[in-house]
């Protein structure tokens, strides 16, 4: 028994905002997003459409591509850090929105991570027989998120004016972080390996293994500081006037961490399973910032080929980002019949890991 991944989807709003289109309204340039994040442009949804409406697109998608009728799906794993309200989580939500009734429906909220620990979810239903088919879906809408007020006309050229001196003030105050985001979901379809004669799979296919790991001590590394049980009353005008509904991010701390877990995750999890570094074809990483991204690299000893980016045109889209990249990398004809993938990813709590997972040989149908 195992778990495959047998289609792919993504749903990615149209507004395309460039590192030049925020220097209309925040200090900065082209050259101090790209020199110190990667990102070059990123998209943004219009108002009124929500995290749940772009992750059940994006299921829809895949269930496509994975030739899946909604009746056939099991579970709906939802992972975001933006959900459409506080309360309730996103995943019932998107179970209605694609037709999946009477699937169970699971969310999580490891952030940045919540997509890798969505698919060992998954992989676990189905290698205990509690599911045959399982969706994982990765959504962020990050644009209600960031502190650009009512300069958002600006940001998306629909107003020909200039911000006030508060507006600049407060969006350059936040540029450090509010630059790396983008909105956009990503879905896979996982099912069980079907097993009957004329069907020659590989042995070792579909997810071989997975290594997950959470330290609550670095869970201050980044946050939202307010607007939370910890808070009486929960939430209050004081405590927007202070931004603590803004996240605060220690830059550093982060990067030191990405770089050391990820790729000590994926060495981890090859171990575990029998496998080499010169075994593995991809490794899909969380795309938070390329500088981690090229620091990851290093430490793992892989170069962009096998460790590629996909941060310059999407930002981060954090439970969305593995999803995103690994269906453009199966568009693009880089997951051939035996590519041997770990995927890994490091997130705020803090949370990463590294899941191990083999393209079959033959897929077969399911």
């Amino acid at each position: 028994m195992a778990a495959l991944i047998t289609g792919t989807g993504v749903a990615v709003p149209p507004n395309v905002v460039t590192n030049d289109a925020l220097t209309r309204i925040m200090d900065t340039s082209d050259e101090w997003i790209v020199s110190r994040t990667g990102v070059r442009s990123r998209r943004f949804v219009d108002p009124g459409t929500s995290t749940s409406d772009l992750g059940a697109q994006a299921v829809r998608s895949a269930l496509a591509d994975a030739g899946v009728d909604p009746s056939e799906v099991d579970a709906v794993v939802c992972a975001t850090m933006t959900p459409d309200r506080q309360n309730p989580g996103i995943a019932g939500a998107v179970q209605h929105k694609s037709g999946l009734h009477g699937a169970a429906v699971f969310d999580l909220r490891q952030q940045c991570s919540g997509f890798l620990f969505g698919l060992d979810l998954a992989d676990m239903l189905i290698t205990t027989e509690r599911a045959r088919t399982v969706v994982v879906v990765g959504a962020e809408v990050h644009a209600g998120y960031l502190p650009w007020g009512d300069a958002w006309d600006i940001v998306l050229g629909r107003a020909d004016r200039s911000p006030t001196d508060d507006e600049r003030a407060l969006a350059t105050r936040h540029r450090a972080w509010s630059v790396l985001f983008g909105d956009g979901a990503g879905a896979m379809v996982l099912q069980t390996r079907p097993d009957g004669p004329g069907l020659d799979f590989e042995s070792e296919s579909g997810i071989l293994g997975s290594v997950l790991r959470t330290d609550g001590a670095h869970a201050d590394l980044i946050e939202v500081p307010g607007l939370g049980s910890e808070q009486r009353p929960y939430a209050d005008e004081a405590q927007i006037a202070a931004g603590l509904h803004h996240p605060t991010m220690n830059g550093g701390g982060l990067y030191r961490l990405a770089v050391e877990t990820m790729p000590a995750a994926v060495r981890e999890v090859l171990k575990t399973t029998g496998f080499e570094l010169d075994d593995l074809g991809l490794v899909v990483a969380h795309q938070a910032n390329d500088r981690i991204l090229d620091g990851a690299r290093r430490r793992l000893g892989v170069d962009e080929s096998i460790m590629p980016s996909n941060i310059g045109h999407w930002g981060n889209t954090t439970a969305g980002t593995l999803p995103i990249l690994y269906h453009e990398l199966r568009e693009q004809g880089r997951v051939a019949p035996g590519t041997l993938v770990a995927f890994t990813s490091f997130g705020a709590g803090a949370h990463w890991g590294a899941v191990l997972y083999s393209e079959p040989e033959n897929p077969g149908s399911t």
